[in-house]
């Protein structure tokens, strides 16, 4: 940013734009624009099939076998959300008391909340100035003899830098749980995210590139952490296998008073039939959906190249970005209270309200509480300077013209400052 930055004092403030679209009754459309006759006919025939004990229609099956097929891997467990997933894989790794995983302090605190649901300990590494995700080499200093497991997170729509993690994760036997949340069909060097790691892990919950309320999935190709990772969702039945539906023992032997059901310690973590019907219209349409927010993330782009003190989330030529938001860095000169003033002076223009980055997880109370041998500041220096500067802007727009006129909203709003 400019060295003499100042706020005008008298603005030219224009009155609010309508956002959602041209129609004046548009709020409903505009919430509803991602479901179409899909979802409806999918849902319906769940419906219609009255949830008899057992399930006639088998959407998680039929949903599960398309999504990894859309993802280039062998299989894919359903969840009913995506910290569910994250805990899954954990367990199916054999993750637990006495050990540590190392973790961004960056990002939504699930990622970190499903190493305690373990009982194990998240380790925090810094993140890379530019890209905002996990640095490798802080990963690699973070390294322990109690290390077990390394979460990183494809922060607003990138990929971490996968090769050196992976790396260590071969010279140090750990395994890798791609937190993918907000990263669908992005690629890193040409292969599709969550497909880099033992596990990639997805959340459908409302915000998300495709969407069911609530809901997730891990997927992975190794047919053992396939089955401990269902086996978690579906508590702890030792009937259960890799597959949706699978199992190695006959109907004569499941109904006798005999039969021992439960073989390990597991949580009814499951997706529904009716989610999993929604899902399978959504999946149909995913290209479509990232599309969009890519062209979304583009028209704030145009906007911010202009501006050297609003600086992008960097975007490698070898990675391929799913824009969850458009993610940008304010270089204000260190002065904390300017996020505030741009907030409020990009909605007094009739701006769409944008976030500001979570409170570094390592900061909120109950990791005060529950981790209080590690100081609550120092930690993670380069996320430490960087969070409080972070503005999210959302791209789950209907049309790129929506975000267009965020965009220019946004320009005159940089233009306000000097």
């Amino acid at each position: 940013m400019g060295k003499n930055i100042y706020v005008e004092t008298t603005p030219v403030v224009e009155p609010k734009a309508a956002i959602e679209s041209d129609d004046p009754e548009s709020v409903a459309a505009q919430a509803s624009w991602r479901i179409d006759e899909r979802e409806h006919r999918y849902v319906k025939e769940v419906l219609d099939g009255g949830f008899p004990g057992g399930s006639r229609t088998n959407f998680v099956g039929r949903f599960e076998e398309a999504f990894a097929a859309t993802f280039e891997t062998d299989y894919a467990i359903t969840f009913a959300n995506g910290t569910a997933t994250l805990h899954a894989a954990l367990a199916a790794a054999g993750v637990g008391p006495g050990d540590e995983v190392i973790v961004p302090p960056l990002t939504m605190a699930s990622t970190s909340l499903a190493v305690l649901h373990q009982g194990a300990t998240p380790v925090f590494a810094d993140i890379d100035r530019t890209t905002f995700n996990l640095d490798p080499e802080s990963v690699r200093r973070c390294l322990t003899d109690k290390t077990r497991a390394v979460i990183p997170v494809a922060l607003y729509g990138l990929s971490a830098d996968m090769d050196p993690i992976m790396e260590l994760s071969r010279s140090h036997n750990l395994t890798v749980i791609e937190d993918a949340a907000q990263c669908f069909l992005g690629r890193y060097h040409g292969r599709l995210v969550g497909t880099l790691g033992h596990f990639g892990s997805f959340s459908f919950q409302n915000s998300k590139h495709m969407t069911c309320g609530e809901g997730g999935a891990v997927i992975t190709s190794d047919t053992t952490l396939a089955r401990e990772t269902r086996r978690f969702s579906s508590l702890g039945y030792g009937l259960v296998g890799a597959d949706p539906g699978a199992s190695e023992v006959n109907k004569r032997a499941l109904v006798h008073p005999d039969f021992e059901r439960h073989v390990s310690l597991g949580f009814n973590y499951r997706l529904s039939e009716l989610c999993a019907a929604f899902l399978l219209g959504q999946l149909e349409k995913l290209e479509d959906f990232v599309d969009r927010r890519r062209q979304c993330a583009a028209a704030f782009r145009e906007v911010v190249d202009g501006c050297d003190w609003l600086i992008p989330q960097a975007n490698p030529p070898e990675y391929l970005h799913a824009y969850w938001c458009y993610a940008v860095r304010m270089d204000v000169n260190g002065d904390t209270s300017m996020w505030q003033k741009f907030y409020d002076r990009f909605v007094e223009l009739g701006g769409d309200n944008f976030y500001g980055a979570w409170a570094l997880t390592y900061k909120e109370p109950i990791f005060k509480s529950l981790c209080p041998q590690s100081p609550a500041t120092g930690r993670c220096p380069v996320a430490e300077e960087i969070q409080p500067f972070l503005i999210q802007f959302k791209t789950h727009y209907e049309k790129r013209e929506i975000a267009e006129r965020q965009a220019e909203i946004l320009d005159r709003t940089i233009s306000s400052f000097r």
